[in-house]
């Protein structure tokens, strides 16, 4: 009781000063202040309403499809499987279907986005049940494959093909990264609601239409453009790992930092960046032909890329699905050519002198020559969705640093969102959990500690 009354002391001081540091920046009278500005609460809440729809649609599909691959009471095998193959298309029609019959558009592009990943989740998760190329466990019972097909966020089997369960403080891990996460989204949009995600340029520019595609000009658009789209997807998943941590499953780590620790252009696409359609795309396309040796290792990288283009092409067309002028096809398949070729070309130099003096190089340079390496053809990827992005800036919650003086924008307030207070009070309470747990076992380790007897031995010279 002692601790959750000082918890809640601490909460509300915290919640005064932040209010405090918004009207006047601590009150350290440099002349700025910082506002809050809310989000589309209608907007949000149609993003939050498609995602449990989305997971509730799917259970029935996932628990049909997993009869017709297994039962042999509805049909000869071939029967089965061709009405499983015959399904794939409907899956991805299922999401522009239901667009077209709200009208093309719904508030937010976001919407359109979270709608065409449930497609392509579940085309990809089902293709996997009819070539059997999932993880070890996935098929094995009805239960298994319901819950792999219906989470975004894939969970991890053991070798005995059972879920497998996740390690102590994994849910209080997982708070702490959606925290983080968040705040980095924050600081993110509100830089791209203030440059409109095109600094140096005017608002609304296409990097696609600039020479050369706007390098080097174009770079720090293109980052924080990037930027944006790993924090959302990082949220994202972070946030679909979280009922399954409440019931004891371990769960695949999607995002490892890719933008702050990728050393090579393999790196960050084998190791690092959505490692959820990584490992899709890798059981799927490539590990079928690798195995077959010679070429095939490279086909099968090269059909992975394209797999991956062709996906994100139907993401992007039902982004723009009210407005298909903004969107050009063929703009993510060339950048996800180039990146096979570019991969290509670092494996081949990596057996060269070359290769081997830029592997000693330290990691923050091999990091900055690895984002170097990728941004210059980002436009061709993100073209397809800066209007989402300008988007998510708009509707979003984001902050504001203003002149005293300066007028503040449309409902902007001094004090922080309700959802920021509770985030941050969730923080606060798994962090001081922690350390009281720390601290407890520590006394136990040092109570064992001087619990321990040392017992003596007479000396044989002291006994004579």
């Amino acid at each position: 009781l002692r601790f959750v009354f000082c918890f809640g002391r601490v909460s509300a001081l915290v919640y005064r000063r932040l209010a405090a540091m918004a009207a006047g920046l601590g009150g350290c009278g440099i002349g700025y202040r910082m506002v809050f500005l809310p989000n589309d609460v209608e907007a949000d809440s149609e993003i939050k309403w498609i995602s449990f729809a989305g997971v509730a649609c799917l259970i029935p599909i996932g628990c049909l499809g997993y009869a017709l691959r297994f039962s042999p009471k509805l049909g000869p095998r071939w029967f089965r499987l061709g009405l499983l193959a015959a399904a794939l298309p409907l899956i991805l029609a299922g999401p522009l279907a239901c667009l077209e019959a709200w009208g093309g558009e719904l508030k937010s592009k976001m919407a359109h986005f979270v709608l065409s990943f449930f497609g392509v989740v579940a085309f990809f998760r089902m293709l996997e049940l009819v070539c059997g190329t999932g993880p070890r466990g996935f098929d094995t019972s009805l239960k298994n494959f319901a819950v792999y097909f219906v989470s975004p966020a894939e969970v991890i089997f053991d070798e005995d093909g059972c879920m497998q369960a996740s390690p102590p403080g994994h849910l209080g891990t997982l708070i702490l990264r959606i925290a983080g996460h968040m705040l980095a989204g924050t600081v993110i949009l509100s830089l791209g609601r203030a440059t409109a995600f095109v600094p140096f340029y005017e608002p609304g520019a296409s990097l696609t239409a600039q020479p050369f595609l706007g390098f080097p000009r174009a770079l720090p658009a293109a980052y924080l453009q990037a930027a944006m789209v790993y924090c959302n997807l990082a949220t994202a998943t972070l946030m679909h790992q979280v009922p399954l941590a409440l019931a004891g499953v371990n769960t695949v780590n999607p995002f490892r930092s890719p933008l702050l620790l990728s050393t090579s252009m393999r790196d960050f696409w084998g190791r690092r960046w959505n490692l959820l359609i990584h490992r899709l795309m890798k059981r799927t396309f490539f590990q079928p032909f690798a195995r077959t040796g010679g070429s095939g290792k490279q086909l099968g990288g090269l059909l992975a890329f394209l797999m991956s283009a062709l996906f994100h092409e139907y993401m992007w067309l039902a982004v723009n699905w009210s407005n298909t002028s903004t969107y050009v096809f063929g703009l993510p398949l060339l950048y996800f050519t180039a990146q096979f070729l570019l991969c290509a070309l670092e494996a081949t130099m990596a057996r060269t002198p070359l290769g081997a003096w830029a592997r000693r190089l330290p990691t923050p340079v091999q990091t900055i020559l690895t984002t170097f390496s990728l941004l210059p053809l980002a436009p061709l990827f993100l073209e397809g969705i800066s209007g989402m992005a300008v988007q998510c800036a708009e509707q979003g919650q984001t902050v504001a640093v203003l002149r005293s003086g300066q007028p503040a924008p449309q409902d902007a307030g001094v004090r922080p969102p309700l959802d920021w207070v509770f985030m941050g009070t969730v923080i606060l309470f798994v962090v001081s959990h922690r350390a009281f747990r720390f601290s407890r076992r520590s006394g136990d380790k040092c109570s064992k500690a001087s619990a321990k007897v040392v017992p003596v031995v007479a000396s044989p010279r002291c006994s004579a």
